[in-house]
């Protein structure tokens, strides 16, 4: 099938049920970003650094099995495609994985040090297993990259509101289910089996129409060497990287910032909510300005959003009003713009490494800046514990100025500087929407005339 053929019958339907996917996954995912540190630090009372270092090696871990995984699947033949089968098969192990990090067992010490890292392993383990072909399938699905926008947005649309549901019910719902342990366990049951149908509806939505006519498939030093050439991928892995980093350390911050500092945990979801409710509200017309400009100008446009709140933050550092929410308003316009480009780009860099090396391998690639997106994931992370730790971070306790100003620094001028760097690196993306279009049609001309070559 065509290039064109491809996108053209990418119907609403199966858009939306590739978009469903991401809030399935996001239900254990953005539940661990927003929460399992907080619930590692003020439920369980893990000590910081500790806290942070589980995560971080966790989340590495899963950055070191993340090309793996993309290429098994990339290899993967089977009657419902490449990369399908793990959505059907890995969603039930995926749910068990999520509610095993939060069953209390009444363990302290040592042995609930052990068992957070051993049940946060598996589960990141699990995730690779079924997130990162799900990923993978979206260069599978449709060439056309104004389709793949499409697709990139409906993602990101769900994972958002996915984020604003979980930033609005987890911390009211582990409350009415009997708070501490007890309460996050009941939350994380109730997401896990919502997940678990909710991929078997992606799986039944979606097909894989992508010819693999001529492919070859690579093995590591072929990826190596297709990367080495793919400066498209190149710069997105480096702008990524820092840009998520950032969005990392500043989603973790935020919590503790308005805890502590602002003085009310009420407003820790109060804050999330209105940051996930204006990425979620930004979306749409991110998108639209994303299809009469470049991806690569809405990327800079909203990292500047993100730079203007940080700065806001470090010079005023607010605590309540229209002083604080503006702000916050402003990291989630910034947020959106920066999930939805990089979830769209990253397909059109498929089609940049085999113009330029004759090699398609999307599983590999997406493996790839799945493994960056884990250690930027972890460091952001680590770096949050480890710093909390050293401004002298007692949980559940009245903070020192010292360690309230150190919290407004942690959250204001780490996340500036990153996205900062992201928007230098990104600068230097060369594809746009027409050289992505004309990039593949050569892709096509070449295929047709392997077809030809068989035929002879």
């Amino acid at each position: 099938m065509t290039a064109n053929a491809a996108g053209a019958r990418l119907g609403l339907g199966r858009i939306i049920g590739y978009g469903a996917g991401d809030f399935a996954f996001n239900l254990s995912f953005t539940f661990a970003s927003l929460f399992l540190l907080y619930f590692y630090t003020d439920v369980l009372e893990l000590d910081p650094g500790t806290a942070g270092l589980i995560i971080m090696v966790a989340l590495v871990w899963e950055g070191i099995t993340d090309p793996v995984i993309g290429m098994l699947a990339n290899r993967t033949r089977s009657r419902w495609g490449r990369y399908r089968p793990y959505l059907l098969f890995g969603s039930v192990p995926l749910a068990l994985s999520v509610a095993a990090m939060f069953l209390p067992l009444g363990l302290s010490g040592g042995a609930l040090v052990a068992y957070c890292f051993a049940t946060h392993l598996v589960y990141r383990t699990v995730f690779t297993f079924v997130n990162i072909p799900y990923i993978a399938l979206s260069a599978q699905l449709t060439q056309d990259s104004d389709a793949r926008g499409q697709l990139a947005a409906a993602r990101m649309l769900f994972a958002i509101s996915c984020g604003l549901l979980l930033a609005s019910l987890t911390l009211p719902l582990a409350k009415a289910f009997g708070g501490g342990q007890a309460g996050f366990f009941l939350v994380s049951v109730v997401y896990s089996v919502l997940a678990s149908i909710i991929l078997f509806v992606t799986f039944a939505a979606t097909r894989e129409d992508v010819a693999d006519v001529g492919e070859r498939h690579p093995g590591f030093a072929d990826m190596l060497a297709t990367m080495r050439h793919n400066r498209a991928f190149l710069m997105l892995l480096l702008a990524t990287v820092a840009g998520l980093t950032g969005y990392t350390m500043s989603g973790k911050a935020l919590i503790y910032y308005l805890k502590y500092w602002v003085g009310s945990e009420a407003a820790v979801t109060s804050g999330l909510v209105v940051t996930l409710g204006a990425a979620a509200i930004a979306m749409l017309p991110w998108m639209i300005i994303a299809r009469r400009t470049s991806k690569r100008f809405v990327w800079i446009t909203g990292a500047c959003f993100n730079l203007a709140a940080y700065l806001f933050i470090l010079l005023a550092a607010p605590r309540g009003g229209a002083m604080l929410w503006t702000p916050l308003v402003l990291v989630g316009i910034g947020n959106s713009a920066f999930i939805l480009t990089f979830w769209s780009m990253l397909p059109d860099t498929v089609e940049y490494g085999e113009w330029k090396t004759g090699l398609r391998a999307e599983g590999a690639i997406f493996g790839l800046i799945a493994f960056s997106q884990k250690i930027a994931l972890g460091i952001g992370t680590g770096m949050i514990g480890i710093i909390m730790g050293w401004i002298g971070y007692v949980p559940n306790r009245p903070q020192s100025e010292a360690t309230l100003h150190g919290i407004v620094l942690l959250y204001g001028l780490g996340p500036f500087l990153l996205f900062l760097a992201s928007i230098v690196a990104i600068w230097f993306y060369p594809v746009s929407g027409p050289t992505h279009r004309r990039i593949v049609r050569v892709i096509e001309r070449r295929r047709s005339r392997y077809k030809q070559g068989l035929q002879a």
